[in-house]
């Protein structure tokens, strides 16, 4: 084979790996569409949940669940995937939200929603079916079956000032029951905002100025006529999150959690000595009865995290078991078990079968457990009692954890007390990023015109395009700091301080940065879900950052793992802040590729691309967005084939985009390095073959032309 030939092969293969590499093991295809009617909006919190996947009848195919403006949908995401574009899903059933007999459209916009299985079922042949509940704009709470039939419904409007806008709102389902007789327990949760004067429209504003008139003519006293009047209609009621929980089919009410529940009486409030200055925000607090500090539960806290709060949707319900910390373990004492049953399964321990000792009684012992029947051991390990005031099987929730924009709040399941309350700095991310056991906070800047933060326990103001990472509440030390931004005036690159804080400041243009997201860092060890990892930054150019602290001990280092431009990036516009009209949503999410698994991808989505990086800051593979974001893009698995695929909210229509798997990519590649190596070492020998030949047929001509 002649070199010109092979080179040209060569760099065919050179070609081909490097594309195999750009490529990627798997890739998001468009699948299908589904359109929808957009109306302007006056206020952020009118704007309508996101889609809900679920496996409504138990048939084994998945519906999407779509929330319009007085109405629900189903809709089938199994189209017939086009080769270019989006395929129209097919709407499979729908019903109104407005009333059967009065046709008031008023107070009928969904705000919530949420899908789930009531009916505890002992049999895996036995159909599981769901029920879907639905919260509106007037706190109307829906319930409907599989078939999108009405099973119940309940008004709590009563509970709420008048001219109030949704702040979060929140719907856990579940099997678990309070009370004999009971299916499912449904628990809906939300707090109010009192609905600025701009927002207001004519009629409210005439009923306003009649309220101010008849004060000001009826009031005796200066103070009462000076008063506000948004303030006076409020009464304290829109700050705080209520909470109604529900018997699952017949929305029986069990118990409710509003302002005015499980308030302690003033006068036998304890009190504080005025020379104790180490109060901090869960002291000052006026707690309700029988709440304690969240410092008791510290490790059923940390079970709970990461907490991450950036919009509404991010407040959410999450059912856990609280058990307070032990700081000592207690000596076992000869004869007594230390591990009592309520709390933790006792070890295995047949008289008579030494399992660690004897293997004849090993194997004898598993004959005894085949011996007993397939029914008997499913009813043995699948039965949960019900939650009770006395529940204490580690096993069984006894608490609901609230996400809230200012942190979290247990409430007791059994009875909707508040167990205990955690306030947590606003934005960024809150979890235990170095596996210390200590509950960290990370939060970043973005560059000038966008707001100043000075963290907690600090004195000064993050420059722009700054992270920083504190330890426990209230904050003890300083884990590190960094820039988020590729570039700054003084450095080319980013670099981690360990110590205090930068001086000099960036001049740049306005950065938005995200809040940050924590990705599983696989070190060997076992660590607890959610806790020690990497931490990933978004920035509104595109940046994508990561850092990663070494080790959960004293002095710790910050390594500064990997930073990337992307073409994730997004227009900043502050003036559309509080508005929902055009108003990018980007987002940043730690992207389980299996349904169940664990994170293995980043996923940032801008403007008009969306990117899937590895933990290692590779590029995995990258898609166009059809329209800008209007809400968080949602990860589920809508296709059935058990990997996560991805839905796009847009302002006119929801996008689905599928996972495809490349398996034989990464085969193939390897393949076809190896086959670059053989043609290099080929092309080599050639060469090198080629000049000894040579010499010895110039000898031999010479030596030939000599003999004639």
């Amino acid at each position: 084979m002649r070199k010109r030939d092979l080179g040209i092969l060569l760099l065919a293969a050179f070609a081909i790996f490097f594309s195999l590499q750009n490529e990627g093991s798997l890739s998001f295809r468009q699948a299908w569409v589904h359109y929808k009617e957009s109306s302007p909006l006056k206020h952020e919190a009118e704007r309508l949940p996101p889609p809900v996947v679920a496996d409504l009848n138990g048939d084994g195919h998945v519906e999407v669940i779509v929330a319009l403006e007085d109405k629900l949908q189903v809709i089938d995401p199994r189209v017939s995937f086009a080769e270019y574009g989006f395929a129209e899903a097919r709407v499979l059933a729908e019903v109104s939200l407005l009333p059967d007999r009065v046709r008031v459209g008023a107070g009928r916009r969904p705000v919530a929603l949420a899908a789930g299985e009531v009916k505890r079922t002992y049999r895996t042949e036995e159909v599981k079916k769901q029920v879907i509940v639905v919260v509106t704009a007037g706190w109307n709470i829906m319930c409907f079956d599989h078939n999108l039939k009405k099973l119940w419904e309940d008004d709590v409007q009563v509970d709420f000032p008048h001219g109030s806008h949704h702040k979060e709102v929140a719907i856990s389902i579940s099997n678990y029951t309070l009370k004999h007789g009971d299916t499912g327990l449904i628990i809906v949760g939300g707090s109010m905002e009192v609905q600025p004067q701009m927002h207001l429209d004519p009629f409210e504003e005439e009923l306003l100025a009649e309220k101010a008139v008849e004060s000001h003519r009826h009031s005796a006293g200066a103070k009462e006529a000076e008063e506000d009047l948004t303030k006076k209609m409020g009464g304290g009621k829109e700050r705080h999150f209520s909470y109604y929980a529900y018997a699952g089919l017949t929305g029986t009410r069990r118990w409710t959690h509003r302002s005015e529940d499980f308030r302690r009486d003033p006068n036998t409030a304890s009190l504080q000595p005025q020379h104790n200055y180490r109060l901090d925000a869960n002291s000052l607090t006026t707690k309700h009865v029988g709440e304690v500090e969240c410092r008791e539960f510290r490790e059923s806290v940390l079970s709970v995290m990461p907490h991450r709060w950036a919009e509404r949707e991010d407040t959410r319900f999450e059912l856990a078991h609280f058990r307070k910390y032990r700081r000592k373990l207690v000596k076992k004492s000869q004869g007594k078990d230390s591990n009592p049953v309520s709390e933790k399964p006792a070890a295995k321990n047949v008289p008579g079968k030494d399992a660690n000792g004897n293997p004849i009684a090993k194997v004898v012992g598993k004959a005894a457990d085949l011996a007993v029947s397939a029914k008997t051991r499913k009813q043995q390990f699948m039965y949960v009692p019900m939650i009770t005031n006395y529940t204490s099987h580690w096993w069984v929730p006894n608490v609901v954890v609230a996400h809230l924009k200012e942190g979290i709040e247990a409430v007791h399941l059994a009875t909707g007390r508040t167990v205990c309350k955690l306030f947590l700095p606003e934005g960024g991310l809150h979890a235990d990023i170095n596996g210390d056991g200590v509950l960290d906070h990370v939060q970043a800047v973005g560059g000038h015109g966008s707001a100043r933060i000075v963290p907690t326990g600090m004195k000064e103001a993050l420059k722009p395009c700054w992270a920083i990472a504190t330890s426990g509440v209230p904050v003890r030390e300083q884990l590190f700091n960094g820039t988020v931004c590729r570039h700054s005036p003084f450095q080319v690159y980013p670099q981690v301080t360990m110590g205090g804080f930068g001086r000099q400041h960036d001049s740049g243009d306005l950065v938005e940065v995200l809040a940050p997201i924590i990705v599983p860092h696989p070190d060997g060890h076992h660590h607890r879900k959610g806790s020690h990892g990497d931490i990933i930054f978004l920035n509104s150019r595109g940046e994508v950052t990561s850092f990663y602290i070494v080790g959960p001990k004293r002095n710790q280092e910050a390594e500064h793992r990997w930073q990337l431009v992307t073409s994730a990036y997004w227009t900043t516009m502050p003036e559309l802040k509080g508005m929902q009209t055009h108003r990018v949503v980007p987002s940043l999410i730690a992207l389980p590729l299996r349904k169940g698994g664990e994170p293995e991808a980043i996923l940032a989505v801008g403007e008009l691309e969306a990117v899937v990086l590895s933990p290692k800051g590779s590029h995995v593979t990258q898609f166009l967005l059809p329209a800008s974001a209007s809400a968080p893009v949602i990860a589920a698995d809508f296709s059935g084939d058990k990997v996560i695929d991805l839905i796009l909210v847009s302002e006119d229509a929801i996008y689905g985009f599928v996972q495809t798997r490349h398996p034989g990519a990464i085969l193939f590649s390897t393949l076809v390095g190896v086959l670059i190596l053989v043609m290099g070492v080929i092309f080599i020998t050639q060469h090198m073959g080629t000049g000894k030949s040579s010499k010895a047929r110039l000898v031999e001509r010479r030596t030939s032309g000599g003999g004639v």
